[in-house]
């Protein structure tokens, strides 16, 4: 096919189509975060505006690509002492977002949760001890970090070794499965918790093809109490989007919707544990094998 031969102006056409339905994205987020404001917008109007789009443009993650993007250090926490305690890490990019951060610092300061599981080590891991260490003062406090890297691991760890905030947290190893999901030992889970469960489950990982955190929250519902928070980061991606619907399917339960900051979070309640659990075999994800880019670990300090 020659130079000639390419329809340029179709493409042109299709790529200014693609541009203006962003931007009409973009000034639709803001006007959703003026009316929710920190607030779950339903996820059934997610999904509704989505089967809109579809039919305007062919490209995946629209909301994910007009998303309202922080700034990239810590002058976007609002925070005053995360923005001193992060003043030399990059925030956003593939780990949490400035905005999603402050969201979930204030809500812990407000809930306490004495035990977090968290998908995902990185700069949230620093961000959950440090609130650990401000309100749990008999040290009772605790987060289990599940990381699919070990070379993250090592970083992180040493990274809260180097803050004084390792006696809060630990963090467990999990390699993910040919389709992208967590391996998660149940045994070495148990044995870290003991008697204790879940307040708060916080899923920004594990990175991978479409649908490969859809079995995350389903195998880690054994761990937590009826009424635990769980949070999905990434929200706005197509294929997160369509593990929040697979969601609302599970008994046991609740999906209130997507917060509209950052990059999306969806938000939650565990109402009943061992329903959850019963239900995980009908989420097994059917995605090709991925590497995972962890470029966005911080090596500091």
């Amino acid at each position: 096919m020659s130079f000639r031969d390419l329809n340029w102006t179709a493409r042109f056409s299709q790529f200014s189509r693609l541009c203006v339905i962003q931007q009409l994205m973009s000034c639709h987020l803001r006007v959703l975060r003026r009316l929710y404001g920190k607030g779950p917008v339903p996820l059934s109007y997610w999904l509704r505006f989505r089967s809109v789009l579809e039919r305007l443009c062919r490209s995946r993650d629209l909301f994910f690509s007009a998303r309202i993007d922080s700034q990239a250090d810590s002058a976007s926490l609002i925070v005053a002492d995360l923005a001193e305690f992060l003043q030399n890490d990059s925030i956003g990019g593939w780990s949490l977002d400035g905005e999603t951060i402050s969201f979930l610092w204030d809500l812990q300061q407000h809930d306490h949760p004495n035990v977090i599981i968290e998908c995902g080590a990185g700069l949230s891991t620093l961000v959950f001890a440090k609130s650990l260490d401000g309100y749990s003062l008999d040290s009772s406090g605790s987060l289990l970090s599940v990381e699919q890297n070990l070379w993250v691991k090592k970083a992180v760890e040493r990274r809260l070794q180097g803050c004084g905030l390792q006696q809060y947290v630990r963090v467990m190893h999990a390699p993910v499965s040919g389709r992208g999901e967590y391996q998660i030992d149940a045994d070495q889970l148990r044995a870290y918790l003991g008697s204790k469960k879940a307040d708060w489950v916080v899923i920004d990982g594990p990175a991978g093809p479409d649908g490969c955190r859809a079995s995350t929250l389903p195998s880690l519902a054994q761990f937590c109490r009826p009424g635990a928070r769980w949070f999905l980061d990434d929200a706005y991606r197509d294929g997160e989007l369509e593990v929040l619907n697979q969601w609302t399917g599970l008994a046991g339960v609740l999906v209130d919707g997507i917060v509209p900051i950052g990059k999306g979070l969806g938000i939650g309640i565990i109402t009943d544990p061992d329903n959850v659990a019963d239900c995980m075999s009908s989420l097994r994800c059917k995605a090709e094998p991925a590497e995972k880019d962890a470029s966005h670990i911080f090596l500091s300090r």
